[in-house]
């Protein structure tokens, strides 16, 4: 199990990289025009964090439970890091049972164009 500390430098790692990667694309901002609150519930640690999608970049971390949560991902420790580090697929772990995503079906649709 990882820790909380590591979970939540990964996150801010994975928010940063997605931020530098908007540069020159329109992918996020052109899958989720409207702004979103995503939510990482990490379920080993029982933690959740959230952050603000707008205009193609994530806002900062933020820890505890948000209000209202448009997209929520849950994973366990291990396999979050894993994810971040490019070490596992989403794609696969979420076909076996490892991470779990509740959104809209319209955000869904949108957010497959990015896989």
């Amino acid at each position: 199990m990882a820790a909380k500390r590591q979970v939540e430098t990964k996150l801010r790692e994975l928010i940063r990289r997605l931020d530098e990667a908007h540069e020159g694309q329109a992918s996020l901002s052109d899958a989720l025009p409207e702004p979103r609150i995503v939510q990482v519930l990490v379920t080993d640690l029982g933690e959740s964090y959230w952050t603000e999608l707008s205009g193609g970049r994530m806002g900062p971390l933020n820890a505890g439970r948000p209000d209202q949560a448009d997209i929520r991902v849950g994973a366990d420790s291990d396999v979050l890091v894993e994810l971040v580090d490019g070490r596992r697929s989403i794609f696969s772990s979420y076909l076996a049972g490892k991470v779990k995503v509740e959104a809209s079906f319209a955000d869904l649709m949108r957010l497959r164009k990015l896989a």
